[in-house]
């Protein structure tokens, strides 16, 4: 997440480093619990990647809420490699808490959903992967029905963004202004943010396309900031070729619709998306 130079240059310094940043992990971490059967784990048991259920709980809560945006979707979560070195053969993903253990399948795509559980709720569980803390970027993952495999779809990524909001699932700086930014009603579609996505592929360029209108996104919308002023707290670097940037404050100012198509244009593609017929 990123804000305009004109919100850097009011927040003041700690903010522009905050803003800067994509978003990062952020929840309490339990103690380990001996009791919780034993995974393969690159670390300690101490420490794993993982989420608060209650937080991803809440996210689902604000799918259900805000479907409209992307009514023929349905809501999965997705990892991606975080930095050189993370190997995503043979992750292990568990709701784990002191007396929870829920084993979640996690499908070829490295998608997955999650039950709901009162009792994992209650117990403070986390949803854990057997990865070291730092490991992986976590995302939601919202796809309407009939969109092309080049292209997402605008309402999808917004409501994807509202999700991800709630439940913790990009990288950012925990400076104050930032978190109260993240507690905000509508952040994603209120305020002049950037919002990180990956594609599938490295990218050459996006083109937005809502019937006969068509625009050619910035090229500064692709592969991040050149400069990323806190590497270290952000989850999008070493994706970076796959990286575009959404400002969805701007795009719906300007008119465009929730079925606006994000087509892409791959670096390996034969021919520009423009100059198709």
């Amino acid at each position: 997440m990123t804000f305009d130079d004109f919100k850097w240059r009011r927040a003041g310094a700690a903010l522009l480093c905050a803003a800067t940043a994509a978003l990062a992990n952020a929840a309490d971490r339990d103690g380990a619990d001996q009791s919780i059967p034993k995974v393969e784990v690159q670390g300690t048991t101490q420490d794993r990647d993982e989420k608060s259920y209650r937080d991803m709980l809440a996210a689902m809560d604000v799918f259900q809420k805000h479907h409209g945006l992307a009514p023929t979707a349905s809501l999965r979560f997705k990892v991606f490699p975080r930095h050189a070195g993370v190997s995503m053969d043979g992750l292990v993903l568990q709701i784990a808490g002191e007396r929870t253990s829920i084993p979640v399948p996690l499908a070829p795509d490295l998608t997955f959903t999650l039950p709901r559980s009162a009792e994992a709720a209650g117990d403070n569980a986390r949803v854990r992967f057997n990865r070291k803390e730092g490991s992986l970027a976590w995302r939601a993952d919202i796809r309407s029905q009939g969109v092309p495999s080049n292209a997402r779809r605008l309402g999808d990524l917004l409501l994807e963004c509202k999700v991800a909001m709630v439940g913790d699932l990009v990288a950012y700086v925990h400076h104050p202004i930032n978190m109260m930014i993240t507690k905000m009603e509508d952040p994603c579609r209120t305020l002049s943010i950037n919002m990180f996505y990956f594609a599938d592929r490295p990218l050459f360029s996006v083109t937005l396309v809502s019937g006969n209108r068509r625009s050619i996104m910035p090229a500064a919308m692709l592969h991040g900031p050149s400069a990323p002023m806190m590497p270290g707290h952000e989850d999008w670097t070493f994706l970076r070729e796959r990286v575009y940037m959404v400002k969805f404050k701007t795009l719906y100012d300007q008119g465009w619709p929730d079925d606006t198509l994000l087509q892409f244009d791959y670096m390996d593609d034969d021919a520009p998306a423009g100059s198709r017929p």
